[in-house]
């Protein structure tokens, strides 16, 4: 337990910009008022729209039961790479979901989840919302970290969840931007 709580306080003295060599947070050079989807994407664009919009990143696929789904080959977010990224297309209001995240793993990302954290900081600006779990729960998730901002058009949320098992070290680092309903 002694473990998680430092890992906890180095995690938020480091999404703080306060460990050594880290460049102090600095506020965006303007506020943000809104965020009307991800990169180059609208809310509501079409696969068509997408496509024109990501070019070559813009990726369809058909499952084997037929069904198309899309991504984007490639994202990066504070210098930490995600492929795919996932957009969900809602049948009647177009793009609803954009999603970074590559699933669970078995090492910890305490210092990839940091410098998310920080760019996302210096892009949108302080979170209106972080919640900090050190309690184990049912899922056998030890710590959480679930940082969020909420705009009239778009709700981002960062999560890092972290859990050492019998098994080893598991870790859950992903980031959606969502059209709010």
């Amino acid at each position: 337990m002694k473990r998680l709580a430092l890992w906890v306080l180095a995690l938020g003295l480091a999404a703080a910009g306060l460990r050594a060599g880290a460049q102090p947070y600095a506020p965006p050079t303007a506020p943000v008022e809104d965020v009307a989807g991800w990169e180059s994407t609208r809310w509501g664009m079409t696969p068509d729209e997408l496509a024109v919009a990501l070019g070559s990143r813009f990726v369809v696929t058909r499952n084997q039961i037929g069904l198309l789904t899309y991504s984007v080959s490639d994202a990066t977010v504070g210098g930490v790479s995600f492929t795919p990224v996932m957009l969900t297309i809602s049948p009647g209001r177009g793009l609803t979901e954009v999603r970074l995240g590559t699933g669970w793993v078995n090492h910890a990302r305490n210092d990839e989840a940091a410098a998310i954290e920080a760019a996302m900081r210096n892009a949108y600006g302080p979170p209106h919302s972080v919640q900090i779990n050190e309690e184990p729960g049912p899922d056998g998730v030890a710590a959480a970290r679930n940082v969020g901002w909420n705009f009239p058009t778009t709700s981002i949320q960062l999560r890092h969840w972290y859990s050492t098992t019998p098994t080893g070290v598991q870790d859950l680092l992903s980031i959606s931007y969502l059209k709010p309903r």
